[in-house]
């Protein structure tokens, strides 16, 4: 039963493995809950700094707020150790984190988009978007087709290929997403995305002055 409802806590709302959910469905929870992994170049402690050590910096400048440093240290801690570990999975199926999304995202738009209104959903560049497009073409998981009637645009569309890859490696993932979640009851997850959401709504105050 505890397995069930996590299910629907994560942000794919991981199904059973012998099950894959509607692509409208899945089309909505992409949307939402795509994101771009932290940049490679920030630096995160291992282990955060003792509250002691918290203190004395709240001590040296008055601003600094000990739990409110603790918190984001602990969330940028946590960011990292989930990209790290969805990259050695995806790795696992010769996948980094932007191609899995790109499958994903023409998966649950019936298997083909515009160039463009897939670099746009997924927000990456248009450069970007074709060397993504450019290496799953050459492994044969994507087509690319020209409109006759309009040569700027292009359509991507899922392959036959692609289509079994999906359809070999979403169980797996779907089981995993359960997994890491399983530690936390539904009502916690809804609680967790909430808290996120508010500290998400808060992240213009970054950019001040």
């Amino acid at each position: 039963m505890m397995a069930e409802q996590n299910l629907r806590c994560f942000a794919y709302n991981a199904p059973p493995a012998s099950w894959l959910p509607p692509r409208q469905h899945l089309t909505n929870i992409v949307r939402r809950h795509t994101i771009k992994f932290m940049s490679t170049d920030w630096i995160i402690p291992r282990e955060i700094p003792a509250d002691k050590a918290l203190h004395a910096v709240s001590g040296q400048y008055r601003e600094a707020d000990p739990s409110a440093m603790e918190t984001l240290l602990t969330l940028f801690r946590v960011t990292a150790d989930l990209q790290g570990a969805m990259a050695q999975r995806l790795a696992r199926h010769s996948l980094s984190h932007r191609r899995f999304v790109v499958l994903i995202m023409l998966q649950t738009e019936g298997g083909e988009m515009c160039c463009s209104d897939l670099a746009d959903a997924i927000g990456v560049s248009r450069a970007t978007i074709t060397g993504l497009l450019d290496s799953l073409e050459r492994d044969g998981l994507i087509r690319r087709v020209d409109n006759p009637e309009d040569r700027r645009r292009v359509t991507v569309t899922l392959s036959a290929s692609g289509r079994r890859f999906l359809d070999e490696i979403l169980p797996g993932h779907f089981r995993a997403v359960a997994s890491l979640m399983a530690s936390l009851n539904e009502n916690e997850c809804k609680k967790l995305r909430e808290l996120l959401a508010k500290i998400r709504s808060s992240i213009p105050a970054l950019l001040k002055p």
